[in-house]
């Protein structure tokens, strides 16, 4: 027997899926590590942390499979819009910082509605926002000039295990899509760009193809993660892309939804999906395939965040969640009226304004700290509606939606989330989607598969769900506050 393994470098942990041939997981593993929020706006992460991690999970699966020369290959998955400065020896000179770090606002803010911000959107497809490597580099280059000055190359997370891996400084067209710097199109790095962050392609990494294959890797590695020198080594791509991969959603009208710390909604396409408005990101899958839709900020991280400061609950244990659940089940679909504005970590699509705040509205006495609860759960909820209905209106319908990420071990926000979007939904509780997707495209490398369709034989829904008619008309004028409430509060946000 014949065994992929499939990493997911993810902002909490990382995690390997072990699948063989035929397409069955045979073991998950994951380990975690902290993320450091020194002031308002910073989200750091020590890269040697997430490195251990990495290769402490890759260890633990190769543990598991009994003739190590039986690994076809090891792929990887990656959180997209991280970055760090490592010197020429790649020593990193800055922490990793993450998706969530917002330092770089007035950067993203002086460049958004210019011409050039437009044109730099247009051709990298990734929206203007403090997120991208973009704007961090940018504020590197302004805040921190004496690292900016010896900085050998500004990479991801994933670059860095490569190039700690195999001393090579590569970045896969999906990484390199969401970095804000990278023609989408023409598939180099994009000069106008460049020209904002004060850098050159020599700062960057070599772009390859997901599918690149590296034959040879680092002795102490080899030592670290108990794999042979020869194993090949899949480039992936980032976890968004994989998670639509390893959840199945990638034939024409199919999208996936996905809330763990954040949420996302995304469809693979043949082309991007541009409009008017530049609410939509447009990654790459591969050089002929995008992976289009939006990113939010606040996911799980918002009934964390209430959880501690209002229940005086950690929220970290399964019977927590499920207590937290219980209460949220007992109010009627609409919270009796209760809508949330969610954005208390700033917000990504559809607004892009890490400005933005979160907001309670309609509180009357009879509301309990149980309708808050689900007005959270369907704050959340509403917001990917509106990504999705973003993507319906620039493109093709969506018929079907596939789930995944933490909030599928509730089957009431997951029938929530039915019921508000109003199309059919179906959940894969298998293994990680995104290691999943990172395992899938190691096939795709050894061309064990040809097609994305090619997964569908692999994965199948373990549960549909259907939407209710009654239900998804209480949320409607929900919805509608919800959609107008950041536009009559957006100019007081600042």
């Amino acid at each position: 027997m014949h065994y992929l393994i499939g990493v997911d470098i993810g902002t909490t942990h990382s995690k390997a899926v072990i699948i063989n041939t035929a397409g069955v997981v045979l073991d998950e593993i994951k380990e975690g590590y902290p993320t450091n929020q020194p002031q308002p706006g910073y989200s750091e992460q020590d890269p040697s942390l997430v490195l251990n991690a990495v290769c402490s999970v890759i260890k633990k699966a190769v543990s598991k499979i009994k003739t190590t020369d039986s690994v076809l290959c090891i792929s990887f998955s990656a959180a997209m819009h991280s970055i760090m400065a490592v010197d020429k020896n790649g020593k990193p000179l800055t922490p990793l910082l993450t998706w969530a770090d917002i330092r770089s606002n007035q950067y993203a803010t002086r460049l958004k509605d210019t011409s050039m911000g437009q044109q730099i959107y247009e051709q990298t497809g990734t929206p203007i926002h403090p997120m991208s490597p973009l704007c961090k580099i940018a504020w590197i280059k302004d805040q921190q000039p004496e690292i900016f000055a010896v900085t050998h190359k500004f990479i991801s997370m994933k670059e860095y295990v490569v190039q700690q891996l195999c001393n090579e400084y590569l970045v896969d067209y999906s990484i390199a899509s969401a970095s804000g710097l990278f023609d989408n199109k023409q598939l180099e790095w994009n000069k106008d760009a460049m020209s904002f962050a004060g850098i050159t392609a020599d700062h960057l990494s070599k772009p390859v193809l997901p599918t690149y294959t590296i034959n040879n890797y680092a002795t102490p590695f080899s030592n670290l993660t108990g794999l042979p020198k020869n194993t090949p080594i899949v480039m992936g791509a980032g976890d968004g892309c994989l998670a639509n991969l390893g959840s199945g959603a990638v034939l024409p009208g199919e999208a996936a939804i996905t809330i763990g710390t954040s949420g996302a909604a995304r469809k693979f396409s043949d082309e991007p999906i541009t409009g008017t408005s530049h609410q939509l990101f447009n990654y790459l899958v591969d050089d002929k395939t995008y992976l289009c839709g939006g990113g939010i900020n606040n996911g799980g991280n918002v009934l964390k965040w209430f959880a501690v400061n209002f229940l005086e609950n950690n929220f970290v244990s399964k019977d927590e969640f499920d207590a937290y659940m219980t209460q949220a089940a007992s109010i009627p679909a609409g919270s009796d009226g209760l809508v949330f504005l969610p954005y208390i970590y700033g917000e990504r699509a559809p607004v892009w304004n890490a400005e933005a705040k979160g907001i309670f509205f309609g509180i009357s006495a009879n509301h309990t700290k149980a309708h808050f609860m689900r007005a959270i759960m369907e704050a959340i909820c509403f917001a990917l509606l509106q990504v999705l209905n973003l993507m319906e209106e620039n493109g093709e319908a969506i018929e079907v939606v596939y789930v995944s990420g933490g909030f599928i071990e509730s089957a009431l926000w997951v029938q929530m989330m039915t019921d508000i979007i109003n199309k059919p939904v179906k959940v894969f509780h298998g293994a990680d989607a995104s290691a999943l997707g990172a395992a899938f495209m190691g096939m795709k490398a050894l061309r064990l598969i040809t097609h994305w369709s090619d997964v569908k034989k692999f994965i199948a829904a373990n549960k549909a769900f259907t939407p209710d008619a009654a239900n998804h008309k209480r949320y409607i004028p929900n919805f509608l506050v919800f959609e107008k409430l950041y536009d009559k509060f957006k100019d007081e946000f600042r």
